[in-house]
């Protein structure tokens, strides 16, 4: 009986995420999620991310962990629409369930924030586009290991709060041969939001993609995603 809950939960996940990802592509809305341990970083990410980004670019934020209503303030007072969503997982019935408050249509661009599940095989798939994963150097140099799922299933690594490199016990080498065995040529990011070191270049990164879209929305392509998630799930069992 559990293991068919179980599977009952991952197959609801999965046809809420196909459901989320079909209304993102019919208004070419990129949705990036953003996801790692609890105080690695991600909302002071974000946080750089939205006061550098091209003005013209429309964005909303879905925050979902405990601590979503204080997350969500920190990025509302920058003038950005944020939705909250109290949950210990993040699953995409919950994004599903919170679209209605949002305005897709006249969106650019949507970020997902998350917490990483270190105790599950697989991350939820939420009905994004691309899954940035987020790692801090005080969390220690081990991070990739303890969620190797979210690094081969992510499209960029953030490592944030390198100023304090300096402070901690952080071997940065054996973190980047980490990710690299995990995903091999996966881009990382070393990146600190009070020095603004590599913020430009993450604000780069998500602009490259962002103005992609819109301009296929403005020649009238639909968005295609570049790889379906059903590869995706197979290729985590080959995964060193």
């Amino acid at each position: 009986m559990k293991s068919s809950s179980l599977a009952d939960r991952f197959r609801l996940n999965s046809e809420s995420a196909q459901a989320n990802r079909k209304d993102f592509d019919a208004v070419g809305l990129t949705v990036i999620s953003v996801v790692g341990p609890a105080g690695s970083g991600k909302t002071s990410a974000i946080e750089a991310l939205l006061t550098r980004l091209d003005p013209k670019v429309r964005v909303a934020v879905i925050v979902g962990n405990l601590a979503a209503e204080r997350q969500v303030s920190r990025i509302t007072r920058h003038g950005y629409q944020a939705v909250p969503l109290i949950t210990d997982n993040l699953t995409a019935v919950h994004i599903r369930q919170s679209l209605d408050r949002l305005d897709l249509q006249h969106l650019d661009l949507l970020i997902i924030e998350a917490d990483g599940n270190a105790l599950s095989p697989v991350e939820f798939d939420l009905g994004h586009h691309l899954r940035v994963s987020v790692f801090s150097v005080a969390g220690g140099d081990d991070k990739a290991t303890e969620y190797p799922f979210l690094v081969a299933g992510s499209d960029l690594v953030l490592l944030t709060k390198t100023d304090l490199l300096p402070y901690v016990t952080f071997d940065i080498q054996v973190f980047r041969q980490d990710v690299e065995r995990l995903k091999p040529r996966l881009n990382i990011i070393d990146a600190c939001a009070q020095s603004n070191q590599g913020i430009k270049a993450w604000v780069s990164w998500v602009e490259s993609h962002v103005f992609r879209e819109i301009q296929k929305r403005g020649n009238g392509e639909m968005f295609v995603p570049f790889v379906s998630w059903d590869d995706r799930a197979k290729s985590l069992g080959d995964m060193p």
